[in-house]
């Protein structure tokens, strides 16, 4: 059960006084927290698959001690990082995740960044959210997993994180170009993403609400879904939502979304998918399917699976943005 604050508000409580959103100032997307049992594969996949760089400084080999006992690594891409923990305690709630996903790992969190955290946290509970934990008014904290559609979602304070050009990684990967997450309903999604956490999102790239469009091509690990997009920083939250019940996101959802969503895949954007696949199947990464070769296109979208993957899917791409992007 959530805990209540000591003496900043009674989150119970909804309150919105001109029936609008509270300015926000979520900044962007602050890391994606994975969960693994070995370091040692994590660095390999991050290192010689994804052409990234531990950063060394702020978490040196063999890790730093991170959250409920686990060691932690970090691997920046772009304005954010990739964070891996490993649990020590198998009756940690890391641990217990670990061995729900019989030891493969996999997407444990996402935290995003808040430069007045504070009042951010003030008008996410106001809108209807909750708080997973006890809070001291400053510090991260955690909302609670059935308001936020059964996801773990992690507010955090903008330390602004500039990773050093030492740890940027062979320029593979430049950053992220969206957390994909596969949704129930969308009503429901946008009741959390839009309402509850005040972000805008991005009505231009809304796609497949009437079903699959017969003018695009299909891609492997293509499902038919109806999908949102909320950008926030430099990525997007892209938000599937299947439209039959026969898809493997639609497995997914039926499965694993009792409260309305899970993560599904990360997209970093690689400006040469191709030669992010030359370097990724070497390292021992599973690609799903194919794709055209250079000679025909140089825009490109993969998929690599998550058993060979730190219990991740992958969709490295290299799309133009949405028109969010350019709007202030």
């Amino acid at each position: 059960m959530p805990v209540p604050l000591k003496g900043f508000f009674d989150y119970n409580v909804i309150q919105i006084a001109d029936g609008g959103l509270h300015e926000m100032s979520f900044t962007k997307i602050h890391h994606v927290g994975l969960v693994n049992g070995d370091l040692d594969h994590a660095r390999h996949i991050f290192v010689e698959g994804f052409g990234l760089s531990l950063d060394e400084h702020r978490t040196p080999l063999p890790g730093k001690p991170g959250y409920d006992g686990t060691t932690i690594l970090e691997f920046p891409i772009g304005e954010m990082y990739y964070e891996v923990a490993k649990p020590n305690d198998e009756n940690s709630a890391a641990g217990q995740f670990l061995a729900g996903t019989n030891g493969r790992g996999g997407m444990y969190y996402v935290a995003i960044a808040s430069d007045d955290i504070a009042n951010d946290i003030k008008g996410v509970v106001e809108r209807g959210g909750k708080l997973g934990e006890e809070w001291d008014g400053k510090s991260a904290v955690f909302l609670d997993n059935e308001t936020s559609l059964g996801l773990r979602i992690q507010i955090v304070p903008d330390e602004q994180y500039f990773v050093h050009p030492y740890f940027k990684g062979n320029g593979t990967c430049t950053g992220m170009a969206h957390i994909g997450i596969a949704g129930r309903d969308a009503e429901l999604s946008r009741s959390f993403w839009g309402k509850i956490l005040g972000l805008r999102e991005d009505e231009a790239s809304e796609r497949g609400k009437d079903g699959p469009d017969p003018s695009r091509p299909a891609r492997a690990a293509d499902d038919p879904v109806h999908i949102l997009e909320y950008p926030i920083g430099g990525t997007v939250i892209e938000i599937s939502h299947p439209t039959t019940t026969d898809s493997g996101t639609a497995r997914l959802v039926a499965s694993r979304a009792q409260h309305g969503a899970v993560f599904h895949h990360t997209a970093p954007f690689a400006p040469d998918v191709h030669r992010f696949i030359d370097q990724a199947v070497p390292a021992g990464m599973e690609q799903i399917g194919s794709i055209p070769p250079k000679e025909v296109t140089t825009r490109a979208t993969a998929w690599f699976h998550p058993r060979a993957c730190l219990g991740m899917l992958l969709e490295p791409w290299n799309r133009l943005p949405g028109d969010e992007h350019y709007k202030a």
